[in-house]
């Protein structure tokens, strides 16, 4: 039988059944409520200036920093499990930089 990881400097690749979506949901919610969050702060900054704005602009302002927010949890933690789930060797080859 090969040996799977011939290399002992290199990590073991782990043997994944796919991808697990309750932690890719989760990242989801967390950066909705992050995005959420920086949007009311950032309406709360808007609120105590002079300039004048629609709250409605306001609105879909908070919507889109929710929206971008649980887009980008969601990219991470996808993106993170499919790094982890690669069991090519020429991916986990890390090459130091250092001379």
């Amino acid at each position: 039988m090969p040996e799977i990881n011939s290399n002992p400097q290199l990590p073991a690749p782990r043997r994944s059944t796919g991808m697990n979506g309750r932690k890719v949901l989760i990242a989801l919610v967390v950066g909705v409520v992050i995005g959420g969050a920086i949007g009311i702060f950032m309406e709360s900054i808007v609120a105590n200036t002079p300039s004048e704005i629609d709250s409605e602009q306001l609105h879909w302002l908070r919507r889109l920093l929710a929206a971008a927010g649980g887009l980008s949890g969601l990219a991470i933690e996808s993106v993170r499990q499919l790094q982890t789930a690669c069991t090519d060797p020429a991916y986990r080859n890390r090459r130091r930089l250092r001379r």
